[in-house]
């Protein structure tokens, strides 16, 4: 986050790259004031070099989280009327829709929209085999199912985008993201002035409660018994999907040492406990998972999804007439159950405790029930508990049974805390 003096707050720095993006004041040898750097959490935030810096507050302009954390009157109720139209479905191309994290969906849309000629390009991001994130503007409709694989690392999405669109003289294009990437564009829009007059874009927002670190990919190659930052394919092959190393072990999504990395929140960096869009209600379209146990049957694939403007609805209904995509409606409520009400409802309360809790910002006076306070507590306390096991391989002496158990007591005690 930067503030109005210039300031850098790491802890609550997204590393979307808005204000890289924002930045029109290069010096005499092109190079940008603000760049992105890794800090020694090893996430990328941004550095301003204040020889060449002009004090434009460009950077400041474009930054999504200040905003969002010291404006934010967001409850669960408001959150929840800003939902659009809901639906299940899933690919109608049966090998895509396996493949796919969330049922080919995002990719679906993508392809069709390249297809029809609605976009010029898509924005996206994948890991190549040397385990590289690349973000490019596809303009090929197949290239772009590339990027049907989770990721679960922090990704600046739009670092580079406006070079890119410069370049290929882009007009209309279709960003897939995080809910905070989205949020950084238009924020990014606000400040750039080329942008915001020169380029229409259509937005995806994957469902994303949290993100990862760099040690939670290397503690999955433990588990797959990996090389060093070998590549990890997350989801696909079905649901709930597998995770993998090529030429290694497999195992399911579903695995508890796996599966108490999210729910114990491990290796979570700070600022995904200061978000307030789980579910990407700033985008157009925003995806996920259908984690409710009535569609656990289907071993396919199958998505849950929201048309949260008029574009967004009506791309998924032309698709659907289209035969590209299977919809059938579903509720607000469902879809909020799908990723956990009590943590959705966590997610959309209270954010300047949560900025104190975990971005170490000066908080205003805000009423706030003893029971947040606790599961705040608990929240930090778990996640130090199940790090602190990782990191000396305690964990990997714990029984499966033990550690079921465990994670099933700490989600009661989420529920309880929640209410």
């Amino acid at each position: 986050m930067i503030d109005k003096d210039l300031k850098i707050y790491d802890s609550v720095c997204t590393g979307c790259s808005a204000c890289t993006e924002a930045c029109a004041f290069p010096d005499d040898n092109g190079i940008n004031p603000i760049q992105l750097i890794k800090n020694e959490a090893g996430l990328a935030v941004p550095r301003i070099d204040s020889d060449i810096c002009t004090s434009c507050m460009a950077c400041y302009k474009a930054c999504p989280t200040e905003d969002k954390i010291f404006n934010n009157d967001v409850t669960f109720e408001s959150y929840r009327e800003k939902l659009g139209e809901c639906y299940f479905g899933y690919s109608l191309d049966n090998d895509h829709r396996f493949e796919a994290a969330t049922a080919g969906i995002s990719t679906e849309i993508a392809a069709y929209l390249r297809e029809t000629n609605q976009v010029d390009g898509v924005v996206s991001s994948y890991q190549n085999d040397a385990n590289e994130i690349i973000t490019e503007i596809f303009t090929d409709s197949q290239e772009v199912r590339k990027t049907r694989g989770s990721i679960y690392r922090q990704v600046s999405l739009l670092n580079g985008l406006a070079e890119k669109i410069e370049q290929g003289n882009h007009k209309k294009l279709l960003v897939i993201g995080l809910p905070c990437h989205i949020e950084g564009l238009k924020t990014l829009q606000t400040a750039n002035k080329h942008l915001r007059k020169n380029v229409e874009f259509i937005t995806i927002a994957l469902f994303c409660k949290q993100t990862k670190t760099e040690e939670f990919s290397d503690f999955e190659r433990r588990l797959l018994q990996a090389k060093p930052n070998q590549k990890i394919n997350y989801r696909g092959k079905g649901w709930a999907g597998v995770t993998s190393v090529e030429g290694g072990r497999s195992l399911p999504s579903t695995n508890i040492k796996f599966s108490l990395n999210w729910g114990g929140f491990a290796f979570t960096p700070d600022y995904c406990f200061t978000c307030s869009d789980p579910i990407g209600v700033v985008a157009d379209i925003s995806v996920g998972d259908a984690w409710l146990r009535k569609y656990y049957a289907d071993k396919t694939g199958s998505s849950l999804f929201a048309a949260n403007s008029e574009t967004g609805k009506k791309i998924i209904e032309e698709m659907a007439t289209a035969k590209k995509i299977y919809i059938e409606k579903e509720s607000v409520d469902n879809i909020i159950a799908s990723q956990n009400t009590n943590y959705i409802k966590f997610k959309t309360s209270y954010v300047n405790e949560r900025r104190v809790a975990f971005g170490d910002l000066d908080a205003h006076s805000e009423k706030v029930p003893q029971s947040y306070k606790r599961l705040i507590k608990w929240i930090k306390f778990n996640k130090w508990l199940y790090e602190t096991m990782v990191r000396t391989k305690i964990v990997d002496f714990v029984p499966e049974l033990v550690l079921k158990v465990y994670g099933r007591v700490g989600g009661k005690i989420f529920g309880i805390l929640s209410k």
